[in-house]
């Protein structure tokens, strides 16, 4: 039982040390004006993997749910929430206003900016569920008839890995400003990821990486 419970408190290596560091209970030595180059990264980061994981919706929508457009398949899931629903996730972390293809008003990003250090590490939380959410469909989800769309399955973990190089510059960043990183353990990642889950993890995971790069180019904008 003390096994089991250690187990499941247990941080999986992919999103506990995301840069893959040796010691990844150091914080590396980052000096602060490396802070501004570093969001730089992570924004072009986050918008190439929102392209490149963008290109196969429709496949997605397809071999999943058998719609022939990924837009009719989203509309039928609009009212679902999957990041959102963690309280640990400000809603400044993931606004409701945000939608795919849209982006808040600069009005929207001034207000947020005073306050962006309460509201980073709960987003830094939520991308760590964007990569242990994509690594536990693409490895224990996708089964039976799936399986054999071998393209798909590369597709998902070639996301989780891209996303986990956003999330790489990420931890840079929160480790540059002295923030507090919050811990997420296998007990706290969904055991019901089916397929229908899976489609509000893959929207999240598009709306919340052009939600990170527009905050961060924001923040690149103002220390440039």
């Amino acid at each position: 039982m003390d096994r089991e419970r250690r187990d499941t408190n247990a941080e999986n290596k992919l999103w506990a040390n995301p840069c893959d560091y040796k010691d990844s209970q150091s914080k590396p030595v980052i000096a602060p004006d490396q802070a501004k180059e570093i969001a730089k990264k992570l924004v072009v980061q986050a918008n190439r993997t929102y392209e490149k994981t963008v290109m196969y919706s429709m496949s997605f929508a397809k071999k999943l749910h058998s719609y022939d457009s990924f837009d009719t398949l989203l509309s039928d899931w609009k009212s679902q929430d999957f990041l959102r629903s963690y309280s640990w996730l400000r809603v400044e972390g993931f606004p409701r206003e945000m939608n795919l293809g849209q982006t808040m008003p600069d009005k929207y990003m001034e207000d947020l900016i005073p306050k962006i250090d309460e509201v980073l590490p709960g987003m830094y939380k939520g991308l760590k569920m964007i990569v242990a959410g994509l690594d536990t469909f693409t490895n224990k989800v996708l089964n039976g008839s799936v399986t054999s769309d071998e393209p798909l399955r590369e597709n998902l973990r070639q996301t989780m890995h891209d996303v986990r190089a956003v999330l790489c510059y990420f931890n840079d960043i929160m480790n540059v400003r002295n923030l507090e990183i919050e811990k997420l353990s296998d007990s706290e990642i969904p055991t019901d990821l089916d397929s229908n889950m899976g489609i509000l993890l893959y929207r999240d995971t598009l709306v919340f990486l052009k939600y990170l790069a527009q905050v961060f180019q924001k923040l690149y904008n103002l220390e440039s």
